[in-house]
């Protein structure tokens, strides 16, 4: 074997052993999956998340009316909305990385554009905001189509295109619906680079609530102020990769 067939192999090698560590770090990925709203073309949004299905560790959290649709998939794990306390769905949030809805509503949007958590679907999506965690929504059949843009009233499209601006100002992810797996690969990368930046009010926030630790992603940026008072107020500032 020549010294140019050699090094072609080994750079095969390479190549194939980081794309099975990235495909298994993608699979380790938990990502929570909510449908809480009916959709005049469920069989789309299906066909949209497969691919998601296939590259995360998926956990549905649905309403009964898309419990027949899922369970045509391969044994999804799934909660059932109307019948999960909060506090089972906040260890959710806390467990997964992104919450992608492919399917929305007009009250949807307007309730989460005003952080209006008067139902579970809203409510959830508001603690993963609080958690700096990512949101992707479909736009599909909840955005003005060409016909609505002529016919509607210039009142009733302004007021959409404020919720929509608002929830984008949110770091909400507003995409079509055959866009949202790419997105929601783009949003985990970015989630894994984000830099939070410890203040020493958020140490001092920590004392007032009695933790004698901060845990924070690998990357944060803690200040010196921070550092001395965590140090004064014998409060460990804890980095991880999750």
């Amino acid at each position: 074997m020549d010294e140019k067939t050699q090094i072609k192999m080994i750079v095969q090698q390479v190549v194939e052993a980081y794309l099975n560590k990235s495909l298994q770090e993608k699979k380790e990925q938990p990502i929570a999956l909510l449908l809480g709203y009916q959709s005049p073309n469920p069989t789309a949004v299906l066909e949209a998340i497969t691919p998601i299905l296939t590259a995360y560790d998926v956990t549905f959290i649905l309403s009964k009316d898309w419990l027949s649709a899922v369970n045509k998939f391969n044994g999804p794990s799934y909660v059932l909305l109307e019948e999960t306390t909060q506090q089972d769905l906040l260890s959710l949030v806390e467990q997964s990385s992104v919450l992608v809805v492919p399917a929305a509503s007009y009250r949807f949007l307007s309730k989460l554009a005003l952080t209006i958590d008067d139902e579970l679907a809203v409510w959830l999506s508001v603690q993963y905001q609080l958690l700096g965690k990512p949101i992707v929504i479909a736009s599909d059949y909840v955005a003005p189509n060409v016909y609505q843009q002529i016919h509607a009233p210039h009142s009733v499209q302004e007021r959409l295109q404020s919720y929509i601006t608002q929830i984008q100002a949110d770091h909400v992810k507003w995409v079509s619906l055959s866009k949202v797996a790419k997105t929601v690969d783009d949003q985990i990368a970015a989630y894994r680079e984000k830099q939070s930046l410890i203040l020493a009010k958020h140490v001092e926030k920590a004392y007032q609530d009695g933790l004698n630790e901060i845990i924070v992603p690998a990357k944060s940026k803690v200040t010196p102020s921070a550092k001395d008072l965590a140090k004064e107020l014998k409060i460990n500032i804890t980095y991880t990769d999750s």
